[in-house]
């Protein structure tokens, strides 16, 4: 596998928004006593791997384009920011901290779709 050829704002956006889809669904299935015999499948250890996968491909992703093709902060700042609520969900991890994973999932999402439309000089708002 050439990992040049990966499109790393694909694999960015794909792998925040399963990260905001199980971060929502998780305790959604758990009030519906779907899984509270199975409260294993909920192991902190994949979300920060996961977070951490998000990050390292973030850092490519985002800030190589930033550097060599389109000089805008907006993706950064997005992606910085949904990190940050992603890490805040992810320590607290119960209420309304759960909102504050989500949100930070499809703010890391957006964060690559905004990168991507730039980094192709397509027209986008911010």
């Amino acid at each position: 596998m050439d990992f040049k050829k990966i499109n790393l704002d694909f694999a960015g956006v794909f792998t925040s928004s399963l990260c905001a889809i199980h971060c929502a669904a998780f305790p959604i299935l758990i009030s519906l006593g779907s899984v509270s015999t199975a409260h294993w499948m909920h192991n902190h250890a994949f979300d920060w791997i996961v977070i951490g996968l998000g990050i390292v491909i973030a850092a490519f992703s985002l800030v190589k384009d930033y550097l060599q093709k389109h000089r805008v902060l907006t993706p950064l700042i997005l992606g910085l920011l949904g990190f940050v609520l992603l890490i805040i969900g992810t320590v607290v991890h119960h209420g309304p901290f759960v909102i504050a994973s989500v949100l930070g999932g499809l703010l890391v999402a957006s964060a690559h779709v905004v990168n991507w439309k730039k980094s192709h000089n397509f027209s986008c708002t911010a």
